[in-house]
């Protein structure tokens, strides 16, 4: 029999109490996830996870991990050993010899790895769409809506009730962006904190391993086992904490999460210019998401802080500049070797072409999605040059935004700006040439976070409800479109999850921990749907 939710502590509950095991409990789930084909890209045969459980269950108590039988998903760029990795994109795929330090660390524990997650290829987007499966995760919510990515699988698969914990990446915001989509919790770590080893590179100067769990105390709980895995001097982008960091002054590292927080920390929000909450949802939409995030404020008031005016402009320019500029090519840069044998890089060596061009050709390389490849040969119109000039902007900007940021202890942000469907997503990105602007719009509180060195976690913090097909006189051809849209393929009214991101500066994650446990507590949400109170509608999945 299955617990009614897969939170850690019903599930351990279930097992005390002889209600369950993790034979029983695999063998329940299992159809379960074969049914939800888009989450997953690979499941493994039932009877290796069955082996896994008998393995498990013949451990002495005494030595029993604290994640025993817990079942969790792995985002389908990170190594674990007997499932291949394909980063979304099967010419890339290859079996691993051996498991990453996190993932090593979760298995000592005695979680169950149960499948490689859904992604947006080479973890390049924010949308969730972009993936060669016949059809993309999505929304636990609404199935016609994005469920966010590039860890797309990752957070629907928790935010739909599957798994216990699942993990993601974040370069760009591809651990928080979903989390608020789906209606689960997020934990983005500080760089370098959770060791990369074994992770497909997106920028590996910034990646970062992230995981969705069904509240704080479960993402706090799995984030401390993932960091104390350890890759040894192959750990190369594993940095300690700096000698100077000292205990938070509000809540000392150890503390355990929902520790009593004191007042007197200040925080800072975009200003209303900066939200921009436009869209196909319209004026009504828009007006929900605005709410929510006031509501969200008086929260982090409630919880003891303190609102300073913060200008966001520079971290908004330092956004920019992760796809905008020269460090682009460190997606290319990442996946060089595979790129450089495709057909399109040999073809433009061949012709002696110069090394932007080459670069460049990847734009034709049909191994790759078109929206994909069009993003990583965007680093071929760059010079070395180019790369120095981006840098010593980036020390200007950079110094503005930490000025910025000194003022404050945390900022508050959304999680996401607003909700696209998949069909609207879908629409942009097949175009000819490809363009991507709504997947940018997601990326606007999210791309400056790894170029700034913050840690951060995104909580589910509310609903937005709109009717679509309530349209003004002068409704826009988008907000008619989604209407139309909606209406042929199940009711016009929507319900969505509203979350929001919790960010300071490296090391500070425990903090943040405590202080997202108290926004959590105040919203009184829980993961899903379920744990908003929503029935998500019976809809026509229309395949894209």
């Amino acid at each position: 029999m299955l617990p009614e939710t897969f939170d850690l502590q019903t599930l351990r509950a279930a097992y005390a109490g002889g209600k369950c095991t993790p034979t029983a409990l695999i063998t329940a789930l299992y159809p379960r996830l074969v049914a939800a084909g888009d989450i997953f890209l690979y499941l493994p045969p039932l009877d290796e996870l069955l082996k896994r459980c008998s393995e498990l269950e013949s451990q002495p108590e005494a030595e029993r991990g604290s994640l025993w039988g817990v079942p969790f998903g792995i985002k389908d760029n990170v190594d674990i050993v007997g499932m291949p990795t394909t980063a979304a994109c099967p010419a890339f795929s290859y079996m691993p010899e051996k498991n990453g330090p996190a993932i090593a660390a979760l298995l000592e524990s005695g979680a169950i790895g149960v499948g490689k997650t859904n992604m947006d290829q080479f973890a390049a987007g924010l949308v969730g769409t972009r993936t060669p499966s016949a059809t993309c995760p999505r929304s636990p919510f609404d199935s016609r809506f994005i469920s966010g990515g590039s860890s797309s699988g990752s957070a629907a698969a928790v935010g739909s009730g599957l798994l216990t914990f699942a993990l993601g990446t974040d370069t760009a915001g591809s651990g928080r962006v979903p989390a608020g989509l789906c209606g689960c919790v997020g934990v983005k770590p500080t760089v370098g904190s959770v060791s990369t080893v074994g992770v497909v590179p997106a920028c590996a100067s910034l990646d970062c391993l992230t995981v969705f769990t069904c509240n704080v105390a479960d993402g706090v709980e799995v984030m401390r086992v993932m960091k104390s895995g350890c890759a040894g001097p192959g750990d190369v982008w594993r940095r300690p904490p700096p000698s100077s960091h000292t205990p938070s002054p509000i809540t000392a590292p150890a503390a355990a999460v929902g520790a009593e927080e004191p007042e007197g920390f200040r925080f800072g929000v975009p200003s209303p210019e900066q939200l921009d909450w436009s869209g196909p949802g319209g004026a009504a939409l828009a007006a929900a998401c605005a709410a929510q995030f006031e509501a969200a404020i008086a929260r982090l008031e409630a919880a003891g802080g303190r609102r300073v005016e913060v200008d966001f402009a520079p971290l908004m320019a330092v956004a920019a500049m992760l796809y905008g500029t020269s460090f682009v090519a460190e997606r290319y840069s990442g996946i060089r070797a595979f790129l450089e044998k495709g057909q399109p890089f040999v073809a433009a060596t061949a012709a002696e072409k110069t090394p932007g061009e080459r670069q460049a050709a990847v734009a034709s390389d049909e191994r790759l999605l078109p929206v994909t490849r069009h993003i990583i040969a965007g680093s071929g119109k760059f010079t070395a040059a180019d790369v120095y000039d981006h840098l010593a902007q980036m020390a200007v900007l950079r110094a503005r935004a930490l000025d910025e940021l000194s003022r404050v202890d945390v900022l508050l942000v959304p999680t996401a700006l607003t909700h696209w469907t998949v069909a609207e997503v879908v629409e942009e990105e097949c175009a000819e040439p490809p363009t991507w602007s709504r997947n940018a719009k997601l990326g606007r509180f999210t791309n400056f976070v790894n170029l700034l060195d913050m840690c951060g976690m995104s909580v589910p913090s509310g609903l937005v409800s709109y009717d679509a097909a309530v349209l003004s006189e002068d409704a826009s051809e988008a907000e008619r479109s989604r209407a139309a849209h909606l209406a042929a393929t199940g009711p016009t009214s929507v319900t969505l999850p509203f979350g929001v991101t919790l960010l300071t500066r490296a090391w500070r994650d425990e903090w943040l921990w405590s202080l997202a446990a108290k926004m959590e507590a105040l919203a009184g949400l829980k993961c899903g749907p379920a744990g908003h109170g929503v029935t998500p509608p019976e809809v026509e999945v229309v395949i894209q």
